[in-house]
């Protein structure tokens, strides 16, 4: 009896310990994750960007990782790597600039929106006029929720879409 009861003990403590799952933080700020990123990686990233001097690795999930750097001209790009031996061999991987741009918009306002929001910063769409000041709906990305913040050409916040809470933010 001792003996299947200890079967059953280690049993139902193999099952607890391999049902763990690894979790991420998504805030890049408070974990610095690039001594984590493989070698592979790393090394095809330094080898298609050799100028690339700041960047920020982000894992998305146990297979993708992503780096985050600004280019000369203040534009946000993220490169994505998978983690799976058939993309590690071929060194492949995929590029996207953001913030993604749905209308004309000045690029004073995709500066301050950059500078406001830095790695956050998603999209940038010009709203309908409603008055003598062109407004903008910014989608800003935090910890994987999107909020759409309203802000004029000169970098102030007017309000928060989610929230409804109007504030005036310089």
């Amino acid at each position: 009896m001792k003996k299947c009861f200890l079967a059953a003990l280690i049993m139902a403590a193999a099952y607890t310990l391999s049902a763990q799952e690894v979790t991420y933080k998504t805030n890049a700020s408070e974990f610095d994750y690039s001594a984590q990123v493989p070698a592979t990686i790393k090394t095809n990233f330094q080898a298609s960007y050799p100028n690339v001097t700041t960047v920020t690795w982000m894992p998305m999930t146990n297979e993708w990782w992503y780096a985050t750097y600004k280019t000369d001209n203040n534009r946000i790009v993220r490169v994505y790597y998978n983690t799976q031996p058939w993309y590690m061999m071929r060194g492949g991987g995929f590029k996207a600039s953001l913030p993604v741009l749905n209308t004309f918009v000045p690029d004073a306002v995709v500066t301050n929106a950059i500078n406001t929001y830095g790695d956050n910063l998603y999209s940038i769409t010009r709203r309908l006029p409603t008055g003598t000041d062109e407004m903008y709906h910014v989608t800003v990305i935090k910890n994987g929720k999107s909020e759409i913040i309203v802000m004029n050409a000169q970098g102030v916040v007017y309000n928060n879409m989610n929230t409804g809470e109007v504030t005036v933010q310089r």
